[in-house]
């Protein structure tokens, strides 16, 4: 997911070089790319790399919107691991931090014992440059599950994917329910608590898996046109949410 930076004491998200949540090909401008109907596995091994992971924790109200990262107390002092080893540390004054990470992919835990956040699970490319950690606030998220009009089982993930075209958010775009899952995916409508089953996503791009089993998962999306959006190893944890972010590519 490529996000904007949020320069020091400022409100808004004025642009960078920040590489965001992982996307398939690589993050970074989006420059990368999912290429036709091989789903990239974002759980596989990371290969040869490593570095330092600096990040800035998103405070999240609205889950179309996760770039917006106010300039909030409420990103101090939020834990952040490295998934699969002892690496932690947290958010600065600021909200930055830097964690350490061993190869070319890190699955961020983030927000694992806050009191006001939600838990995050975030996939990131290793690269250096600075990248974004969102978080939904817990009252954020409770309005978001009781729009939703099903009751969502207690227990499970969940998956917050935003689909990109070449020029923006990707409208229209339909998925397929997670395997093990007992709702179909919805879709943004309009609002933070505007979610819908049906016609794709929305203007924003954003298709939200609920009551996923923990483990991995597979995403597997078309639009209109036929270009596909499918991502597996998609990593979930009960009670947690993952963000991830696919680009349209040729069948």
């Amino acid at each position: 997911m490529l996000l904007a930076a949020l320069a020091l004491g400022a409100a808004g998200c004025p642009a960078s070089d920040d590489d965001g949540p992982f996307r398939p090909g690589g993050g970074g401008g989006g420059g990368g790319s999912n290429h036709g109907g091989d789903a990239r596995q974002l759980d596989a091994p990371g290969g040869d790399g490593g570095g330092n992971v600096n990040g800035l924790i998103c405070v999240v109200t609205d889950l179309r919107a996760p770039d917006a990262c106010p300039v909030t107390s409420t990103r101090v002092g939020v834990t952040v691991a490295v998934t699969g080893t002892s690496t932690t540390t947290t958010s600065g004054s600021d909200g930055r931090f830097t964690v350490a990470a061993s190869s070319s992919v890190a699955i961020l835990d983030v927000a694992a014992q806050s009191a006001t956040l939600e838990r995050s699970t975030v996939p990131v490319t290793v690269s250096g440059a600075l990248i974004h950690a969102p978080v939904v606030t817990q009252t954020a998220w409770e309005q978001v599950l009781a729009s939703l009009g099903p009751v969502v089982p207690d227990g499970g993930g969940a998956i917050v994917l935003y689909v990109d075209d070449t020029s923006g958010s990707a409208s229209d775009v339909t998925f397929s329910a997670v395997s093990g899952s007992s709702l179909a995916p919805f879709y943004d409508d309009g609002s933070a608590t505007s979610w819908t089953q049906l016609g794709g996503t929305g203007v924003a791009g954003v298709a939200l898996f609920v009551d996923v089993p923990a483990g991995s998962a597979t995403l597997d999306g078309a639009a209109p046109d036929l270009r596909v959006a499918r991502l597996s190893g998609v990593p979930v944890v009960a009670d947690a949410i993952t963000f991830v972010r696919v680009r349209l590519a040729p069948p």
